[in-house]
């Protein structure tokens, strides 16, 4: 029998953030009362609606999904790839998150982090709050394949002290993202995609990885990470280590040939049912207080 496939609505949201700036996120219901809800943090440069069909995949399982476009990305207002501080994107998660649990009533929630989202989300758990039934960490920026050199680092933080917002470009590739040449076409088409990046913010997310790696064990919820082995933009050797610095709470799945977005590549089928897997299974866990 045919798998039926239930009707999705989609919707985008407005939000300010605590100094004004304007974000957008986007919804996807399920037609029936959704199960577990999952907010994704995408990665730099990109946006939340590159994760549609994702989505909707979650959403044939009853899990209803919101992504934000945090500042400088996609819908939302400010400079392409520039923030102030790691406090900026934490902020504008936080004002997400609170938004979303307005309408949750009493359904398992959990946070979903890509890439630089995973460092975001992370850093979240780490300093604000670890309310969620789990998190979902895809192939986090906790440590670079093409890292800068020392001294480039050492140059950038001079030039963050007299310019923080000067512009550089990530060097990340469509290619390096995704096999999958549609895939590929589809990113360098985007015209909401950019390939923008601070000192600032570069700097800022650089520490915030070290942070992680350094402190990662006092994120206490059930966690699952995942990364390819063919990665191109983040270490697969980081992830790794960080998940075992308590698996009695993380999970590591490792998926050989895959590169950087796993939700693109051949392997997403594979993963899908991995997370999801994953997340019925915690769906009971409590939550740990603020």
């Amino acid at each position: 029998m045919p798998e039926i496939k239930m009707p999705v609505s989609e919707k985008i949201q407005n939000l300010k953030s605590f100094d004004g700036t304007e974000l957008k996120y986007r919804i996807w219901v399920p037609e029936i009362k959704p199960v577990a809800t999952i907010c994704i943090i995408h990665g730099i440069g990109e946006h939340s609606g590159r994760y549609n069909n994702w989505a909707r995949k979650f959403c044939q399982k009853g899990i209803q999904v919101f992504a934000l476009d945090y500042r400088g990305h996609g819908l939302s207002s400010g400079k392409p790839g520039h923030i102030s501080s790691m406090s900026d994107l934490l902020n504008d998660v936080e004002i997400f998150i609170n938004s979303i649990k307005t309408e949750l009533e009493n359904i398992p929630l959990f946070i979903y982090g890509h890439s630089m989202g995973g460092n975001i989300v992370l850093n979240y758990l780490l300093n604000r709050a670890q309310d969620f039934n789990g998190a979902i960490i895809t192939s986090p920026w906790l440590g670079l394949v093409n890292q800068p050199y020392s001294i480039t680092i050492k140059i950038s933080k001079l030039v963050n002290k007299i310019y923080p917002s000067f512009t550089l470009s990530t060097g990340i590739k469509s290619t390096g993202l995704s096999s999958n040449q549609k895939n590929q076409e589809q990113a360098d088409k985007d015209p909401l995609m950019h390939g923008k990046i601070t000192v600032r913010t570069f700097i800022e997310l650089n520490n915030s990885a070290d942070e992680i790696m350094q402190s990662g064990k006092q994120i206490k919820i059930p966690s699952l990470f995942c990364h390819g082995e063919a990665d191109l933009v983040t270490r697969h050797d980081y992830t790794q280590r960080l998940a075992l610095t308590n698996p009695s709470n993380k999970k590591f799945i490792s998926y050989p040939g895959a590169l950087h977005e796993l939700h693109n590549e051949p392997v997403a089928c594979i993963m899908f049912t991995d997370i999801t897997n994953w997340l019925f299974t915690n769906i009971g866990t409590n939550k740990i207080s603020d």
